[in-house]
């Protein structure tokens, strides 16, 4: 089942040229367009900083259930349930700043229409926009994929206890 994409109307102008000259207005078009550029390449920083968190919060959380060795078996549950959690937070915060940045480079595709050159939008449209993986295929789908296998490996644990596949040291 596909969902369909939701398109929304601005109720606003983008434009406001209240009076300027155009040479005035151009260059403060510009300006606002390289500050844009700017401010979009920080939200893609944030999204890196925020992989890291989640790949090292994962591994801390594998490593400290691995100290249980003993009571491993006991454990897993709550360390399973922990990570699934923090995957699905990384999962959704990955497709939040994918749909932010797919709202921002439409900004920028818009703003670049007044502009001499459209650098975004023709490099968007030479790599096909994100629609074959033979000729790009677009990071925010590859980063879905590391929380799903944190979440599957987590299921997987939790299912190897339970049916007896890995044996449970039992201390008495």
């Amino acid at each position: 089942m596909k969902v369909k994409a939701v398109v929304v109307e601005p109720s606003i102008n983008l434009y406001n040229n209240k009076g300027d000259s155009d040479a005035e207005y151009e260059k403060r078009l510009f300006e606002q367009y390289k500050l844009y550029v700017e401010l979009t390449d920080r939200i893609s920083q944030r999204r890196s900083i925020g992989n890291s968190f989640f790949i090292t919060a994962n591994a801390a959380l594998i490593t400290i259930a691995s100290w249980f060795k003993e009571d491993f078996g006991y454990y897993i549950y709550l360390v399973s349930a922990i990570g699934i959690i923090l995957s699905l937070f990384w999962y959704f915060g990955i497709k939040s700043y994918s749909q932010l940045n797919s709202g921002r480079f439409k900004l920028i595709h818009e703003i670049e229409s007044k502009l001499p050159i459209n650098l975004f939008a023709y490099e968007w449209e030479l790599l096909g926009k994100g629609k074959s993986r033979k000729i790009y295929w677009p990071l925010s789908h590859v980063e879905r994929i590391v929380p799903i296998l944190f979440i599957v490996l987590y299921v997987a644990l939790c299912l190897l206890i339970c049916f007896g596949s890995v044996a449970i040291p039992i201390t008495e």
